[in-house]
This record gives C-alpha cells, structure tokens and sequence, in this order.
C-alpha cells in the first residue's frame, strides 16, 4: 500500500478513535473526512449541546506532529542557509484542543492519547526546532532549507492522557494503561 493512502487510512483510524472515546465520555463526535480546514471533528457535549472542535493526529511511528516551522514562528533562512527568527506567529485558536494517538504497531487496542491546546503545540514546536537548529550554527545538516518541525512522544509526553482538558470532573476515564481515573 502506498505512503498516501498508508497516511489517510491511519487519520481516518486515528479521527474514528477520537470519536468513540469522546462518547465514551458523554460527547457526540463527528469526523468530518479531511473536508473541512484547521480542524478535523467537532465534539458536542451531549448535555448542554456545547460544541468545539479538535484538531486530530495520529501515527503508528514516534512523531506525532509534522508541521512547517513558519506555521508557528517568523521564520527567514538567507542565501547561506542560516536561519532567523523573529515573533511568535499569532495563532487564531490558541486554545483549539489538538488530541493526537499513537497506535504502536499499527494497533488500534494499545492506542495512546495525547491532549492539548495549540498554543501547547506551537510552544514544543518552535522549542524544539530552536534547540536542534542552534546545536547546528543555525543551518540544517547537510545543506538545505527545510522548515520541517517534528514533535515526537518525547515532547507530547506530558499530555499523554490529560483527558481533564475535555472530559468533567464527575466522569471515570479509561487511561491507555486500563487503569479508571476521575483525577486526570
């Protein structure tokens, strides 16, 4: 199977799961396919019908976000290949929820959770780029102009299962380790 459609199954996988384990938490949960820009499901509490949408990753491998890093900060690279940097870019959504599922092995049933806002994103993103393009004399190994920024299970690590970002107070959530916790 090739890497586009290996990509597409494993979002659509990832957006179904959200999905389901938000009505686990008393949410009606709808994907919307990729058709709709900046976000990927909307979630309606099921007893006020408030609403809010979420963006959706999901990966089998360790990096969970892939992203420019221009989308985050002023970025310029000059005719050297060094970079600059300048202001944080001012997000539109900075508390948007961004939950992103890990699915070691392709497996939907060891599936791992990490929940936060944007803002959370674009404050790992731009610290992790600035640290390795630094360690570089900021110019990117080997040549090159890429702005390709990663976050990885490392950096997302203390979100993994912060579920107390969606689900209230007074409900049980089921951790990936199976353990029952209303203290998330």
């Amino acid at each position: 199977m090739g890497s586009g459609v290996h990509n597409k199954l494993i979002g659509q996988i990832g957006e179904n799961l959200v999905a389901a384990k938000l009505g686990t938490l008393g949410y009606y949960a709808s994907p919307y396919a990729g058709n709709v820009p900046g976000f990927d499901l909307t979630a309606v509490d099921s007893k006020t019908l408030s609403s809010f949408p979420i963006q959706v990753k999901c990966s089998t491998a360790n990096t969970l976000v892939h992203s420019q890093i221009d989308r985050w900060i002023e970025t310029n690279i000059d005719s050297t290949g060094k970079y600059s940097f300048g202001d944080l870019i001012q997000l539109e959504h900075p508390n948007m929820l961004w939950l992103m599922v890990n699915l070691p092995n392709g497996q939907i049933e060891n599936a791992r959770y990490f929940i936060c806002r944007e803002s959370d994103i674009q404050k790992l993103a731009v610290e992790r780029f600035l640290a390795f393009i630094k360690r570089h004399d900021y110019r990117r190994p080997n040549g090159g102009n890429s702005k390709q920024a990663i976050l990885t299970l490392k950096e997302l690590g203390k979100y993994e299962d912060n579920w107390s970002l969606i689900a209230p107070a007074s409900m049980t959530v089921t951790t990936h380790d199976g353990r029952e916790s209303n203290d998330l």
